[in-house]
Parts: C-alpha cells; structure tokens; sequence
C-alpha cells in the first residue's frame, strides 16, 4: 500500500519534461496532470475549485470523469485546454509540460491535438455560419489542405464518418435535430486529426433515445481514428458503458480512482458508494428492496487525508483509519 503524502509535494518544482511510458504497467501516457490546483478570486474570497488532482490518461482509453455538478469536472478540462491557469502543479502532453507558457508554435500543435466536444451543440455552434464553415475552421486556422478540393475531401469524409450527407455542408444548425448538431461538433473536433478529445456530457443535452446513438458513435469514431478520451458526465450508467477506467471527483478532490469494473463491482469511498446507489433502474419495482446511501461527508478533511493505493492502480482518498472503516 503506498501513501502519497502532500507534505512531499510542497517544495517540489515541475520539470518540463516527464516519461512518457507508466513503469508500473508499460503503457503510454498521452496526458498526466500532477498535483493540480485551480482557485479562483471572487472578491475578497478564493474559490478552491480543484486541489492536488493526479491522474493519467493512456494512449487509446476513455477515461471517464464522474462527479457531481461543481466538483470540478470541467474546470480541470479547461485547464488542460490552458484555458484555466494552475495555482499549482503541473500539465504533461506526451512527456512535456503544456502549463504555463509555451512557444506559440508548441501551442498551436498542442491545441490542434487536443480538442473539445461540448455539452450543449446548440450553444457551441455559431447559428450564423453554414456546417461548410463550421467544420471547415480548424482546418483554416492551422492550414491543413492545399486546396479547395482537399478540403471538400476532408469534409466529405468526416461527414461520412458521423452519418451527416454532403448536402447538409450548405445548411445551418437550426436546420437540424439535437443529435445532429452533436453530429457536427463531433466532426469539427475530429476533422483536424487529434489525438486527445475532451468530451464534457456530450450526451446530457440529448433525447434519451438517441444518446445511445452517440455513444456509440463515439466508440465507433475511437477505434477508426485511434483516439484517446477524457469523458466528463454526473451519470455513472453512462460512464460505465463507456469507460476504461474512472476518476470520481467531489468538490474539487478526486476520492476515487481505478478501472471501471472494479469501481462498480468493488467501490469503498462511501461518496462512490452514493452515486452508485443513485443509478436509476429499469424495474420500477427494485425501489422497495433497493439500499439508498447518502453521503455525509460529515468531519471528513480532504485536506488531511492521503491518496493511497490500496492495489495497483487503485486509489482512495483516504487516511489509513478512514481507509480500514470503508473497506469492512
């Protein structure tokens, strides 16, 4: 079992450069977030949105980020995007720090590779412009055809690849269905070739019947591009269908780490516990024999306990008493 204690973390400084192969298990890591601190100035008041978050995200994997609304999901997204800045702690792309100050180039290239689909497609899409210009942006902001005809090509294809037509280029989002609009910020993502996606609830905005389309739309478009997913969403159903592994985050700590099964099969922070028990059932009738867990944070200090690995790959935020009362 090993501690990784905050008092270690306090002096140290952020080299620019890390491995990019996990010892422990000999994977590539695409993403590594270290020691993550986000606050925020309201006022005369410092908000603490995200404290001492690590993880990792290997090459080919969806790694799903659950949690409650304000636990800090998507501010750790937009710092990877460097759209929110670390108080603390450190970013890694591929080995190489992207936190803080970059060459424009370097950041330019960073920010081709990773990409967002986001949670409303409605409000991310400019109702102005036609789906031609929508998709066709990030190919004119990081130059990647040589002509008219190359970049018709590149459309065509993605269109294919998310179930949209070639005469669908002329028209505009409000044209469109919910899932079709999704559709297309899904190809606006894809179309510049990244490695990384960011998909915050892409499906949460959507009609119950075709979220499935989505997913599994997603799924499909991972295996063809060979795409790497960090999958933010409040559902654990969701997350399980779709996850390799799962984070679950609670006001601004991550309390949970491991893989997916294992979360499910075997959860022991009593806040994962809750969500697990939330999970809405097709039987009406499993309401009178189902358990429900509250969560009572009650005198627990995140601030005071430690993420330990209880099994490789396997963490708990936790103090070792707390730790042996959540695993009886």
């Amino acid at each position: 079992m090993k501690l990784f204690k905050k008092e270690d973390k306090e002096q140290y400084v952020y080299p620019d450069t890390v491995d990019t192969i996990d010892k422990n298990n000999g994977r590539e890591i695409v993403l590594e977030v270290v020691d993550a601190d986000i606050h925020f100035k309201v006022g005369r008041m410092t908000i603490r949105a995200c404290n001492g978050l690590n993880f990792k995200i290997y090459k080919g994997e969806t790694l799903g980020l659950v949690g409650e609304s304000g636990s800090g999901k998507t501010t750790i997204s937009r710092a990877i995007l460097n759209i929110n800045k670390l108080k603390r702690g450190a970013i890694y792309f591929h080995g190489k720090k992207i936190s803080g100050k970059m060459p424009k180039h370097e950041r330019m290239e960073v920010k081709r590779k990773i990409q967002m689909i986001f949670q409303d497609p409605a409000a991310s899409l400019n109702d102005r412009a036609n789906v031609d210009y929508i998709i066709s942006e990030g190919l004119y902001n990081f130059k990647l055809f040589n002509s008219k005809e190359e970049r018709l090509e590149k459309l065509n294809k993605i269109l294919k690849d998310v179930s949209l037509l070639p005469e669908h280029l002329s028209r505009y989002p409000h044209e469109f269905s919910g899932g079709q609009r999704q559709r297309i910020g899904i190809a606006r993502a894809l179309v510049i070739e990244p490695e990384l996606v960011l998909a915050d609830e892409p499906i949460s905005a959507l009609d119950v019947s075709i979220r499935a389309q989505v997913l599994n739309l997603l799924k499909k478009l991972q295996r063809e591009h060979e795409l790497t997913y960090l999958f933010i969403a409040h559902d654990l159903s969701i997350i399980k269908y779709i996850s390799d592994r799962i984070i679950v985050m609670h006001q601004g700590y991550i309390v949970e780490l491991g893989e997916a099964e294992d979360i499910y099969k075997n959860p022991i922070h009593p806040y994962t516990k809750a969500l697990l028990t939330a999970i809405p059932q097709p039987d009406p009738k499993s309401k009178n024999t189902r358990k429900k867990v509250v969560y009572d944070k009650g005198s627990i200090d995140y601030d005071q306990c430690d993420f330990i690995e209880v099994t490789p790959g396997r963490y708990v935020l936790a103090t070792e008493e707390l730790l042996k009362q959540w695993s009886k």
